[in-house]
């Protein structure tokens, strides 16, 4: 049967009534051919989680409502190998309640790193799409620093950048300061054809399933992803709840190399990508146009974007367009010219100088293993 996970919002829950609730789930799950496995209880946020395999959503919600008089916030069927990804070795209780290797309750939640290095090329050939995407020696030194930080690669979402999971934000941040200050000493010492590539870092919080996502962590992928785009070269950016719930993150985030979002900056960000992602495609989107989608003048755009990501908001929006074009490359579906129209560049010309002013080489001379 497949594997699903819910989510519960449940203010001032506590593990002995999400105990109780789940001894309830058990006593009916057979009505529905539903097989309840484990459950997660964060008190902090009042979020409970479970895991269970089902026929379908429906008999999970059925099975809820008859057990405990209670409909689901959102039910996501999960991969099991993706599962394992992000949620590690479930160590549980008598009860199936899951808990760490002390024997602390497990919350759930997890930190998510999203890397993103690109490769900047003067080669007049041709070059591989993985040497330009994710060169080989930085890739190699960020998946050491991920395993000595006791991090998790999720190779099945890496294929054109890094993405590692951690249980604590400590871990999750030292990890991501270890590597920054790596790329950048050997960016310094060694030559140019070795290490020049551009890199930036997002890290977010996120909770397994929220109450509008399609798959686990799909709100946290998302927003580690937007502040890869929004980041300076070399830099992390990651949301302000980092010091909220830790002490050393306080400490540790307070550096020029670190970028902190606030809670309305972030739905700000939230916000600009939704448009943008709307947008992309349309040569006549505008920043006028933009600006008046988010309700604020030109001038304010300009202060917002540049004060997180020191561009303008036109330089943004190409870069983003010109980091789409790698993955439409990769996909092979498209000729160089369909990109650049799919794109919203309404010259196929200008889309390729644009592009090699960016990655040093032009789109037509990327080969890709079929």
């Amino acid at each position: 049967m497949p594997l699903y996970m819910d989510c519960h919002d449940t203010p001032g829950i506590k593990i002995q009534e999400a105990e109780k609730a789940h001894l309830k789930d058990l006593a009916v799950q057979e009505k529905f051919d539903v097989k309840y496995l484990a459950y997660w209880v964060n008190e902090e946020s009042g979020k409970v989680f479970c895991l269970m395999k089902a026929p379908n959503k429906e008999a999970i919600r059925k099975t809820h409502l008859l057990a405990n008089g209670i409909e689901t916030c959102n039910i996501v069927e999960v991969e099991g190998g993706l599962y394992s990804a992000f949620m590690g070795k479930d160590l549980r209780d008598k009860n199936d309640l899951v808990i760490d290797e002390n024997g602390t309750p497990d919350g759930g939640y997890r930190f998510i790193l999203n890397l993103d290095i690109i490769a900047v090329t003067r080669l007049s050939g041709f070059i591989d799409f993985d040497e330009l995407k994710l060169p080989r020696k930085p890739l190699e030194a960020a998946e050491r620093l991920i395993l000595k930080n006791n991090g998790n690669v999720i190779n099945q979402l890496s294929y054109d950048r890094v993405i590692a999971v951690f249980k604590t934000p400590e871990s999750c941040l030292l990890c991501a300061k270890e590597i920054q200050e790596e790329f950048l000493s050997h960016q310094n010492q060694y030559p140019p054809n070795e290490w020049n590539f551009r890199f930036t870092m997002g890290l977010c919080i996120g909770e397994p399933v929220t109450s509008m996502d399609d798959r686990i962590f799909q709100k946290a992928l998302n927003q580690s992803m937007w502040y890869c785009k929004i980041a300076e070269n070399g830099k992390i950016v990651l949301p302000v709840e980092f010091q909220e719930i830790s002490v050393f993150c306080r400490t540790e985030m307070d550096v020029p190399d670190i970028t902190i979002i606030d809670k309305s900056d972030q739905e700000f960000i939230e916000h600009l990508f939704e448009l943008i992602s709307i947008n992309i495609s349309k040569d006549n989107f505008t920043i006028d146009k933009l600006s008046k989608e988010m309700r604020l003048s030109r001038a304010q755009l300009y202060r917002k974007i540049n004060s997180m990501s020191n561009t303008s908001p036109v330089q943004f929006i190409r870069d983003i367009r010109l980091r789409n074009a790698l993955n439409l490359i990769k996909e092979r579906k498209l000729s160089i010219s369909e990109i650049a129209y799919e794109l919203g560049f309404s010259n196929p010309s200008y889309f390729s100088k644009c592009f090699k002013e960016k990655f040093g080489i032009s789109p037509s001379r990327i080969k890709v293993e079929v």
